[in-house]
């Protein structure tokens, strides 16, 4: 082990056939309750808390995911199914290993450790995951799925691997246009009659900023200025490494207070030029002009949203933005006469990990989650 707060590999990944995965494992476990010594006192514990099955079709990424589901582990011991798929390649494949991932709570303690299974299918074998994923699953804890690839309503694989899921989850700020992605996202949820529930890892970056929102607005004054909201600009960055836009997460940001605050479409939500989008909302009869629109990112930093105005007639309402360092978040709000007050609140740049390890706390569904995108999947597709 490296330390408190990582996880290692307890040995080198063995590979094994399909067939023999729950054999080997318990072997394995065997092997390692038997200690270098052979005596009965075991160096690990074995934990399992849920059942985690990571799907990917980008064999580049498949150490970074590896590494990532190997932090959240710390806080979530899982069997964890890590699968990577190549479902265009004209050659099927399908290829499994197992070891265990371990991490080290109480220098000199015992390794808490929990199983992991590799699966690489390539091609038509890819269609056989779910039913090997399905015979391997822990019985009586949780299950989720965390979907990295394309959503598609209709993908059979997703759709039978979501069925035996309790929490389903993607993360569409990994997606430059993220736009077809939320609305095919919106319709697996309305297609589902499972008890699963549905987030997105670009809603979790949202909650710092939400919370900003609704705190800003909580004096009487502020809430007061609601009816003259005219104008609401939101800025982000995008980066390719690692791939990350804020986008998706300013289109759920539109949608949610949309929702909250019961604003109208005027003119749906469009795309103006590359990157920028604008709308025309309506509060009974006070119009209010949208406008997301990209900056430069940071090179140090993923991409995410840096700022968000909202404007009320003649003055600027509220300013939350990032500062330079991403290590805080300013908010700076304007009174009824034009007298500005600034709080700034500590902050920093969320790991995928982190979001991962906080929406594995919640199993329920987020009904506000929910309806935020469906009025944003409203706004984007109205005529």
């Amino acid at each position: 082990m490296n330390g408190q707060g990582q996880t290692t590999l307890l040995d080198q990944p063995k590979e094994v056939d399909i067939v023999t995965i729950e054999r080997e494992l318990t072997q394995l476990w065997k092997q390692a309750s038997a200690g270098d010594d052979g005596q009965s006192a075991p160096p690990v514990v074995r934990a399992c808390s849920m059942n985690l099955i990571v799907f990917a079709e980008d064999e580049s990424r498949a150490d970074d995911i590896a590494n990532m589901v190997g932090e959240v582990t710390i806080e979530h011991p899982s069997r964890i199914f890590l699968i990577t798929a190549n479902r265009r390649s004209a050659s099927p494949l399908l290829d499994s290993w197992i070891s265990a991932r371990c991490s080290l709570p109480v220098p000199g303690g015992k390794q808490v450790c929990c199983e992991e299974i590799n699966l690489t299918a390539n091609g038509t074998e890819a269609n056989k995951v779910p039913s090997i994923v399905t015979s391997l699953l822990v019985s009586d804890v949780p299950t989720v799925l965390l979907w990295k690839t394309n959503v598609d309503v209709k993908d059979r694989v997703f759709q039978s691997l979501i069925e035996i899921s309790d929490r389903v989850l993607i993360d569409s700020s990994e997606e430059q246009n993220p736009e077809s992605a939320l609305v095919a996202w919106r319709q697996v949820m309305k297609a589902q009659n499972s008890h699963a529930a549905f987030c997105d890892l670009a809603w979790t970056h949202l909650t710092r900023w939400r919370a900003l929102l609704a705190q800003a607005f909580q004096p009487l004054e502020m809430r007061a200025a609601f009816p003259a909201i005219d104008a609401v600009d939101v800025t982000y960055s995008s980066t390719r490494v690692p791939p990350h836009s804020g986008l998706s997460q300013s289109l759920l940001l539109i949608g949610w207070l949309t929702h909250v605050l019961h604003w109208s479409c005027v003119h749906a939500l469009r795309r103006v030029e590359i990157g920028t989008y604008v709308s025309k909302l309506r509060y009974e009869q006070q119009a209010i002009n949208i406008r997301i629109g990209p900056v430069a990112p940071n090179p140090a930093w993923a991409g995410g949203i840096e700022s968000i105005m909202i404007h009320a007639g003649s003055r600027m309402l509220l300013h939350v933005h990032s500062t330079d360092r991403r290590d805080a978040i300013r908010v700076v709000t304007q009174t009824p006469d034009h007298l500005s007050e600034e709080e700034t609140i500590s902050s920093h740049d969320e790991h995928e990990s982190e979001l991962v390890s906080r929406e594995l706390e919640v199993l329920h569904r987020d009904r506000m989650y929910e309806e935020s995108v469906g009025t944003l999947v409203t706004l984007m597709t109205e005529p």
